[in-house]
């Protein structure tokens, strides 16, 4: 089912966006990231290392590169590597996914509130966002690396947080996500749920179709629910 704004007023107050792979077009720069990284050190990107890294904080993702494939380098020197390789990307380059521009402003114009929960760095968030001029529609932009106490979005805390930052409960907010994970968090915590899609976050077309299954709503791109 397609989340027309039109058919969500009345159900919905608010709504909670991921960045990465679901408004921007960006989830490539980071497998490519990965790829560099572990191809000079003599390691293949496999899927469920890339499962696991797109849904934690780059800290935690840093620490389990390092201890997975035992490295000699600190999580801050991988952190440092991955950061001078996507950074240029954010604040340069990387795109809104087609649609979402047009999605949010008519969402902001018909008076629900929008918000972000991500798991995206906050000087890669901050750039980007400002970039494409989408920033001034949120009322709350909430990363992981704010809630260091939240450790990814496989449980409902940051969502949690951010519906009480907008002043909505989870019965009344949809959240957008690309990732599996993320989105069984957000189911966790009694949210409407809208899986949309990107090849890199949802790994494969079978996860695609679990993903629509266990969510209220679905799109594989913002222009289809416009």
């Amino acid at each position: 089912m397609l989340p027309v704004l039109s058919e969500l007023k009345g159900k919905a107050n608010a709504l909670i966006v991921d960045i990465d792979g679901t408004l921007l077009d960006s989830m490539t720069v980071w497998n490519q990231a990965d790829t560099v990284f572990l191809n000079s050190r003599g390691f293949e990107v496999t899927p469920d290392y890339t499962d696991y890294v797109k849904s934690v904080r780059i800290e935690d993702a840093a620490i389990y590169t390092k201890e997975r494939y035992d490295l000699p380098d600190t999580p801050e020197q991988i952190m440092a590597e991955w950061k001078a390789f996507v950074n240029h990307a954010y604040a340069c380059e990387v795109p809104l996914k087609e649609g979402a521009l047009e999605y949010l402003t008519q969402a902001k114009s018909m008076g629900f509130k929008l918000a972000s929960a991500t798991a995206l760095t906050r000087d890669n968030l901050d750039a980007a966002l400002t970039r494409l001029k989408v920033y001034e529609l949120f009322d709350v932009v909430v990363s992981l690396e704010d809630l260091p106490k939240f450790p990814d979005k496989s449980e409902p805390d940051i969502y949690l947080h951010v519906a009480k930052l907008v002043g909505e409960d989870p019965a009344s907010t949809v959240v957008f996500e690309d990732v599996p994970a993320a989105l069984e968090g957000a189911l966790k915590g009694g949210f409407i749920t809208c899986a949309v899609w990107d090849k890199i976050g949802a790994g494969s077309e079978d996860a695609w179709n679990d993903m629509t299954r266990s969510s209220h709503y679905n799109f594989k791109s913002w222009r289809d629910a416009l």
